[in-house]
């Protein structure tokens, strides 16, 4: 058997977001909260917890899952994680925990992870027309956000016709159907 050599240097892995030291403290095995942001029922198959097996998350619910199994549909780009940019932006499904979403890379501190919010709905509501109707271009771009926003504008009680009829337009929803 060869003797070790401890002058070897060996190159781990590194993760997209967290730096090297803070490896050791964080727990690939941890289970963390993700939120189904979509206004329909999505799944998938898992890669790494169950092999052969799948989750699904109903409308508005969440489930909670191990930051290794995360790691893995990241890693594979299933778009409910990792949005229409790769980076988590505009994405289906929210990874409830700061950390999981340092580590990947999602949050960082010059930039957060930019996902459909009820803020987000009162915010681009709270701005003159010409403002909202350049704005909801920015914030609100899959079919899943549209959807949600046009759900979040009856939930929240918010009458404002001309932006109603705008979002109308761009979503391509109607507001009779929520």
């Amino acid at each position: 058997m060869p003797e070790k050599n401890e002058n070897v240097a060996i190159e781990e892995a590194k993760p997209r977001g967290k730096k090297k030291q803070d490896l050791k403290e964080f727990n690939l095995d941890m289970r963390v909260n993700v939120k189904n942001l979509a206004g329909w029922t999505v799944g998938f198959g898992l890669l790494h917890d169950i092999a052969g097996g799948a989750i699904s998350f109903m409308k508005d619910s969440s489930q909670r899952m191990t930051r290794n199994e995360i790691l893995a549909q990241v890693n594979n780009n299933n778009t409910m994680f990792t949005g229409t940019d790769g980076n988590g932006n505009h994405a289906m499904l929210y990874i409830d925990d700061d950390e999981t979403r340092e580590y990947i890379g999602y949050d960082k501190e010059e930039s957060k992870q930019l996902v459909f919010t009820d803020e987000i709905v009162k915010k681009l509501f709270s701005m003159p027309q010409d403002e909202f109707e350049n704005k909801i271009k920015y914030y609100i771009v899959t079919r899943a956000e549209k959807y949600s926003f046009m759900e979040a504008i009856k939930r929240l009680c918010l009458n404002d016709y001309s932006k109603i009829m705008f979002a109308e337009r761009y979503t391509g929803f109607r507001f009779s159907i929520f």
